[in-house]
């Protein structure tokens, strides 16, 4: 079942500029100029930021790992409007020459030549600003002057205000903020599953001192004092918020603040994010779920669950591997989770921008013009025909003004279908991040593949650590701890833990979930 919502847009105030809370490694790294670069070179992925941007602004914008979302907008929106200026003028032209024809001023012949002619320049043009706008605004930084390429600065345009580069600043940041996710999976934004595993440990307190039970039975050893267990000692109450304030700071510290320089990990990111989902309905108010204060989770379908997000973003933040780490305490046991992903490098054919020339010449402009030519006949056809399949549903008089947003709704098999009459269900949550649609299929290079095996390890090794180093802080026993932490440890030997997800969250043990190398074989996911 589906439900037509519309929304009535009015015409947005002049942007004054980009919101100070972006972070200025995310606008200039090289997956933010590459997206931004896949906005000129292919319609469909303009079409799809636009829409998940712009259109349906009403829903929540996915963390950006690595990249800014404001920049690729903007840049999908000046090629739009380049593209929309090309048939403008193409427009105004025919008709132009139309009228010439019929009033005598141009014959048949001159007139289709002109018409001709005008399909030509048009398309010509827009290749020519197109290709100058890569090579110049997109091109990569050259090392040797690093004002020249690109800066991380987008072009203005009417429908990119300050409001909406507002709300995509606010919802874009992870760094300790409310994430509201509208599919099955949480961790929107972050690609693909590559390994997870849970544990659940038992708060029992550690022995204590062997001279303190001397102490009691003297001369006799431990093990015989009557058949009684070892004394222990009581374990230091400790909450979620606790243990998890812990693991970041000691992650922060021992990863890249405290570092040596040769071992540090400068693409290094520990933030806290709560999850949660953002259903309602459209005659209901939204209100923002509220996390508890001793960080326990809930059971419920808006219930916020708060997790340790640790990223490493290498290859300029093109390749960018997350781990998720979460804890709950339940029953005198300490359930820990983990799950790792990775957002494979952005596709090949954005990197098209780095083989193009620096400048443009005579004899490459008259190669486009040769191009142009041979391509006239299918791009005049192929932009109007989509056009008229995109304005016509909207030219109704009722329609004027307003963009039409279809919803989808939950199924009613009810004997009556009585779901007609509930109230409508709008889903805010991100279901996607213009990120992760422009994410490549296969690694690039082979080191890209082995990186994400080695951050995931070097992540998973020092979180086990950390735990075991805070449980031992508040006398807790760890030897149930560290023959867990060898477990998880030995199964990259066998490749258990690994995920394969088909949308429904199903976890086979045994498989993983890497893409595929550019030969076809299986990404390796042992070490």
């Amino acid at each position: 079942m589906a439900s037509d919502i519309l929304s009535r847009s009015a015409p947005p105030p002049e942007p004054t500029g980009s919101a100070p809370g972006r972070t200025a490694g995310d606008a200039t790294s090289n997956a933010t100029r590459l997206l931004c670069a896949g906005t000129y070179l292919d319609p469909v992925y303009r079409a799809t930021v636009i829409r998940e941007l712009l259109t349906h602004r009403f829903r929540v914008v996915a963390p950006s790992y690595g990249y800014d979302a404001v920049p690729v907008l903007a840049h999908a929106l000046a090629a739009r409007r380049l593209h929309r200026a090309r048939l403008a003028v193409l427009g105004a032209g025919l008709v132009l020459t139309v009228v010439l024809m019929g009033t005598g001023v141009l014959n048949a012949v001159a007139g289709w030549l002109s018409a001709l002619w005008l399909v030509w320049v048009s398309a010509y043009l827009r290749r020519v600003v197109t290709l100058q706008t890569l090579i110049t605004r997109l091109r990569r930084t050259d090392p040797a002057t690093p004002t020249s390429g690109f800066d991380g600065a987008y072009p203005e345009h009417p429908r990119l205000t300050a409001e909406l580069v507002a709300k995509i600043d606010r919802e874009q940041m992870a760094d300790g903020s409310l994430i509201r996710y509208g599919g099955y999976k949480p961790f929107v934004g972050a690609g693909e599953p590559v390994r997870r595993w849970s544990t659940a440990e038992l708060l029992i307190g550690a022995p204590a001192p062997v001279f303190e039970q001397h102490q009691r039975f003297p001369g006799v050893p431990p093990a015989a004092a009557g058949g009684q267990e070892p004394r222990r000692k009581e374990v230091i109450a400790f909450t979620a918020d606790e243990i998890t304030a812990y693991v970041a700071d000691r992650m922060s510290a021992d990863l890249r603040d405290r570092a040596r320089q040769s071992e540090r990990i400068d693409g290094l990111a520990v933030e806290r994010s709560t999850f949660t989902t953002a259903v309602t309905t459209r005659l209901g108010a939204w209100e923002p779920a509220r996390e508890k204060r001793d960080g326990h989770w809930e059971d419920g379908y808006d219930s916020p669950r708060a997790y340790l997000c640790v990223r490493v973003g290498t290859w300029n933040q093109e390749l960018v591997t997350t781990a998720f780490v979460g804890f709950d305490l339940k029953g005198n046991t300490l359930h820990t989770e983990f799950y790792s992903y990775v957002l494979a490098p952005i596709q090949a054919s954005f990197h098209l921008v780095d083989r193009l020339p620096a400048a443009l010449n005579g004899r490459l402009l008259l190669k486009v013009a040769w191009h142009t030519l041979r391509s006239t006949p299918e791009a005049a056809l192929r932009p109007v025909l989509g056009r008229l399949r995109s304005w016509l549903p909207g030219l109704l008089p009722w329609r004027w003004g307003k963009v039409r947003i279809q919803v989808l709704q939950p199924p009613d098999t009810s004997e009556f279908r009585l779901g007609r009459y509930a109230d409508t269900v709008l889903n805010r949550g991100a279901l996607t991040s213009i990120r992760e649609m422009a994410t490549s299929d296969d690694f690039h290079v082979f080191f890209q593949e082995t990186d994400t095996i080695k951050y995931t390890q070097i992540v998973e090794r020092q979180l086990l650590q950390v735990i075991r180093d805070f449980l031992y802080e508040h006398d807790v026993d760890v030897a149930e701890h560290e023959a867990r932490q060898t477990n998880i440890l030995n199964s990259y030997g066998n490749n258990n833990n690994f995920v394969n997800n088909n949308n429904g969250g199903t976890v086979n043990s045994g498989t993983q979930n890497f893409p595929r190398g550019p030969e076809g074989g299986q990404g390796a996911g042992t070490s």
